[in-house]
């Protein structure tokens, strides 16, 4: 893994159309607490990078982003996302962006039934999720929903993240 992340910072900016600097924000879940009464963390700080493939409104375009944050219950967890996304220009300075990012994860299991948080063991997770992003000059306010997923034994609560960028 820390490999992909050194290939990603020193390699993918050199393709990069926009560069951003990420800073995680805060979640809101959909419940307030897991199943086995464990309380959901819903300020997830951590940083990030992405880079994207804008360069004309109005048509579809790729963002790559790579996180490192706090999860849902303060333990660390790594994400790489790729999103097409096609970007609007509301107003002068204003932009808005809709897409949906695929994404891998790597952190502890707490998504699987009946995993508590101390037993917990680092693990991959994949999803989609559909995304926005709100543009204003050099500054972006993101927002991503992950929605409550039941399937065999995993088990997520569906919750809304919302991080903020710097164009560099």
């Amino acid at each position: 893994m820390k490999h992909i992340m050194i290939f990603i910072l020193v390699c993918l900016p050199a393709f990069a159309d926009e560069n951003r600097i990420l800073i995680t924000g805060f979640t809101k879940h959909e419940l307030s607490t897991k199943d086995n009464g464990e309380r959901y963390n819903d300020f997830n700080y951590g940083a990030g990078y992405e880079y994207t493939t804008f360069n004309t409104y109005d048509e579809f375009y790729l963002a790559t982003n790579f996180t490192i944050l706090k999860d849902s219950f303060d333990e660390a967890q790594y994400t790489i996302s790729v999103s097409p996304n096609i970007r609007f220009n509301l107003a002068k300075d204003f932009d808005l962006s809709f897409g949906a990012a695929a994404f891998v994860m790597w952190k502890k299991d707490t998504f699987k039934k009946g995993v508590s948080v101390q037993k917990a063991k680092y693990d991959l997770l994949l999803g989609v999720a559909p995304l926005s992003s709100l543009y204003y000059k050099d500054l972006s306010v993101n927002f991503a929903y992950v929605p409550t997923l039941s399937y065999k034994r995993v088990d997520t609560i569906g919750f809304a993240i919302v991080y903020f960028g710097w164009k560099i």
